[in-house]
């Protein structure tokens, strides 16, 4: 089993599955815990940014809620750009930020 991590500061929770309550914060950093960004049905993009059909609208993705379909997701998530991402994308435009003359080039 992967251990249960925090989506805000990426520090194990717990070991072993566990229920979270709607109540429930981080025992390292106090966040909510019961959040979208910590479910593993969240995907922005899907209609309520959730995989889940028929959900609720959330509006604040990372205030804790009361969705019953949450569970909670069992992987970090990537801080830095993937390899994946870096294949695709030089590293230098990955950390080169554009600028506005950079939008109108000719």
């Amino acid at each position: 089993m992967n251990p249960l991590h925090c989506w805000k500061c990426q520090k194990i929770i717990s070991e072993e599955p566990i229920k979270i309550g709607f109540r429930a914060v981080c025992i390292h950093c106090g966040i909510d815990l019961h959040v979208c960004k910590n479910c593993r049905y969240y995907s922005l993009g899907k209609p309520n940014d959730c995989l889940v059909p028929g959900t609720d609208f959330i509006k604040d993705r990372e205030a804790s809620n009361l969705c019953e379909e949450f569970k909670p997701t069992t992987f970090l998530q990537a801080k830095e750009p993937s390899e994946q991402a870096k294949r695709l994308f030089k590293d230098s435009d990955l950390e080169k930020k554009p600028t506005f003359k950079d939008l109108f080039k000719d």
